[in-house]
């Protein structure tokens, strides 16, 4: 192991140990531990049971696209790369390194270009949803709290991200027009290398209408990225249940907050750093702090236990070689 990456390592483990301080300054692990005590764990196996059936549609979702791009994996292969891709995803480094293994495996079996379409895809459509729930989420706070003293900035603020979030991923997708225009800007960048990659990673996501096999395609990512999308959100809802927080009157936070999270799981942060982040959020939001960050946490736990199949398959593959 290089200096490098020793120092990345330990960079990482000192913001964790960081994280764990502040949250034992503001909450305590006294308090915590009593939070557990208490927690109905029936109610956290429920959430890692639907996130596990969420990664299952997911790898159903990610095959569609792979087939509609041109590469033809069996079932099982395509649910053991996902999946590993997914414990990537919750129990290293967010989002970018899940992504980055699919793609990576994919290329070693001569289906790069496909790969980069049914991966990004499959982002595009996730983050899709989640906006139209962050947007669904806004007009309900906005909606409840018009006329009150309580300040709706923010919430104003995050129905204008998240609908830019949604028309940038419709133009991109389904506007070739738009593709051909963002090529061009990209000619005047002085990283050709790097203008080329991004262009192709655009020009292999765009679906278009017209298409027989495009047009079939469509509604089933819209309907299946629904399901995803759903379940994840309610992963966290069902942690919130077990910790004892959750009301059906606050449900329309969870349609916020959550999208924000799966925002940040872009960025390579340590463990720990997302909860206690999401946490900070839901207190702004009006719940308790130290519930809110163990209800997160729990949501994280729940995520790395239904992947860890994934490092099974990872195991097998290595000692396999």
């Amino acid at each position: 192991m290089n200096a490098k990456k020793i120092l990345s390592y330990a960079a990482k483990l000192t913001v964790t140990i960081l994280v764990f301080w502040w949250i034992d300054i503001s909450i305590g692990f006294s308090n915590i531990t009593d939070t557990l005590k208490k927690a109905n764990f029936l109610w956290f196996a429920a959430a890692i049971f639907v996130h596990v059936i969420s990664i299952f549609i997911g790898a159903w979702q990610w095959g569609i696209i792979l087939k509609n791009r041109g590469a033809c994996l069996s079932r099982f292969e395509i649910l053991k790369i996902y999946y590993t891709g997914m414990f990537f995803n919750n129990f290293i480094l967010g989002t970018i390194a899940g992504d980055s293994f699919k793609i990576a495996i994919l290329h070693k079996k001569n289906r790069a270009k496909p790969a980069f379409a049914a991966t990004f895809l499959d982002r595009f459509a996730g983050f899709a949803l989640l906006s139209v729930f962050a947007i669904v989420g806004s007009i309900i706070i906005n909606a409840i709290n018009f006329g009150s003293n309580k300040d709706l900035r923010i919430t104003i603020l995050l129905l204008i991200f998240f609908s830019f979030i949604l028309a940038i991923i419709f133009i991109l997708i389904f506007s070739k027009s738009a593709q051909n225009a963002f090529s061009k800007t990209l000619l005047k960048f002085p990283n050709t290398n790097v203008a080329e990659r991004i262009k192709n990673i655009v020009s292999s996501v765009y679906i278009d209408r017209k298409n027989k096999l495009d047009a079939k395609m469509l509604p089933q990512i819209f309907s299946l990225s629904l399901l995803i999308q759903g379940l994840r959100i309610s992963t966290h809802i069902f942690c919130a249940v077990a910790v004892g927080i959750f009301t059906f009157n606050t449900i329309h936070y969870y349609f916020v907050i959550i999208p924000i999270t799966a925002i940040l799981m872009m960025v390579p942060l340590p463990f720990g750093v997302i909860p206690t982040i999401a946490g900070a959020i839901f207190f702004a939001a009006g719940f308790s702090v130290g519930d809110a960050t163990i209800m997160e946490f729990l949501a994280s736990v729940a995520g790395i236990i239904g992947s860890l199949a994934g490092a099974v398959f990872l195991f097998i593959d290595r000692k396999a070689k």
